[in-house]
């Protein structure tokens, strides 16, 4: 059988002669050659039988050929010697990362091109959270040299036009690892904006990568957008509106959470102005120091979660499922506290809120809301405090208001958060609003200590 192939040795002979001018040389004409021998297989039958928990590999020892279309570029330097594959240009199914020691990949395998791989003498397995095609090194999967990429890769003629998936952030799963997705209606967290000058990956503080959490605007949750400090569009300032964004979806280098990669800028499509920014509590009251405890809970004898019932809170899960905070013994140092994770939970979206009882201000000044908050195995910030005057017995049609508390997104130990609230002189409540989507974000966050405390009016 023949197929259309473009020689590695017709490639390199181009290169050569182009030394000197641009590196993006017109793509080489295919030539009839014979196909290499091998039975067909497809992406998904290649990475059959690995399993992430047990980190194995496969190493393919008979003649099989891997048919698949190139999703990435490194024109841009966001990718860096590798090849992004999926199984097909329109509704693809599965991905996979190709690792290969090449640089300047786009100018052999352009984005959209089909390839065809001899998979005898490589093998898959998972690296940083992602399923990788290369070569056995140690247990490791490690990129295929020049020599050996002549000998195991052909690009055909066929250059596809790509179709990303159209896809909201609740269905962004592993199964869509190692494919081209596109979202729509993201915005740039607004934290961020206020940050003068704040740009994709060119801050100091970004090493390797810049790391910007991007909101989905339907569903309330965010996804990190990974850009790389050696990408030419790294100095690119963050736009203020909202539009759509087209990237890989893969792993951070932790494997901690899920990130998307853009191929170029043109991928991010900002051309809307309008935001979908909740309401922040806003108080310029400047308070003295106050010390009248209002209301206080630290979940000492909260044994069951059940128990707050009749303390006057309120702990519902707004999306049908049982799953809410529940109450957790620290055993390390004797403290109890109410916590939550989306982990394990398979539920797209879990959101669940803590709302304190009502607490009177009508007669303190001065007024302040704290709480202790501990969150661990994070992958991104899906908890939100919230407060009302007006709660209607129902979350989701309250009138609440943002409090801008700066609340943790690492691995730490309790931290306060403390907010003057003494622009209230009425009756509050506070919401923990706690909204996960497994396994996309399931960071476990736990909650102490909360308290309501000011000065009493002098009549």
């Amino acid at each position: 059988m023949k197929i259309e192939i473009i020689k590695p040795l017709i490639v390199l002979a181009l290169f050569f002669s182009c030394l000197g001018c641009s590196e993006d040389f017109e793509v080489p004409t295919a030539k009839s050659i014979e196909i290499p021998k091998g039975n067909m297989v497809s992406i998904a039958s290649a990475k059959a039988g690995l399993d992430r928990l047990l980190d194995n590999t496969t190493t393919f020892t008979t003649d099989q050929l891997m048919e698949a279309y190139v999703v990435s570029t490194d024109r841009g330097g966001n990718f860096f010697k590798e090849l992004i594959l999926q199984d097909r240009p329109i509704n693809p199914t599965t991905g996979i990362h190709f690792l290969l020691d090449e640089r300047s990949l786009h100018n052999r395998f352009p984005f959209g091109s089909k390839i065809i791989i001899q998979l005898n003498g490589l093998s898959v397995g998972f690296g940083n959270g992602v399923a990788k095609l290369g070569k056995l090194l140690e247990n490791d999967i490690v990129a295929l040299s020049a020599f050996e990429i002549d000998k195991h890769v052909f690009r055909t003629s066929d250059v596809a036009s790509i179709e990303p998936l159209e896809l909201s952030i609740s269905e962004l799963t592993q199964e869509k690892e190692s494919q081209l997705v596109n979202l729509t209606n993201m915005q740039f967290a607004n934290n961020l904006l206020t940050d003068s000058g704040k740009t994709l990956a060119g801050a100091s503080t970004d090493n390797f990568d810049g790391l910007r959490p991007i909101l989905n605007c339907n569903e309330g949750i965010e996804i990190t957008l990974c850009t790389s400090n050696f990408a030419s569009f790294k100095s690119l300032l963050l736009p203020e509106g909202s539009g759509e964004i087209t990237g890989v979806l893969s792993r951070d280098f932790r494997n901690d959470f899920f990130v998307l990669k853009m191929n170029t800028a043109n991928d991010l499509k900002f051309t809307q102005a309008t935001r979908c920014d909740p309401v922040f509590y806003e108080c310029n009251n400047t308070s003295n120091e106050a010390n009248e405890v209002v209301f206080s809970e630290d979940f000492e004898t909260i044994t069951n979660e059940n128990l707050l019932e009749a303390l006057g809170w309120i702990n519902i899960n707004t999306t049908g499922d049982e799953k809410r905070w529940t109450d957790k013994k620290i055993t390390n140092v004797a403290n109890r506290v109410m916590t939550i994770s989306a982990f394990n939970t398979n539920l797209r979206p879990l959101e669940a809120w803590l709302i304190t009882p009502e607490v009177d201000l009508t007669s303190i000044e001065d007024a302040f809301f704290q709480c202790r908050i501990r969150t661990q195995f994070n992958n991104g910030k899906i908890l939100n405090i919230w407060i009302t005057t007006n709660f209607t017995g129902d979350p989701k049609t309250t009138s609440w208001q943002l409090l801008p508390l700066n609340i943790p997104t690492l691995s730490s130990n309790y931290k306060l958060l403390k907010q003057n609230i003494s622009c209230f002189s009425e009756k509050v409540r506070i919401g923990f609003q706690y909204k996960g989507f497994d396994p996309l974000a399931t960071s476990t966050y736990q909650i102490d200590d909360v308290q309501f405390y000011g000065n009493v009016k002098i009549p």
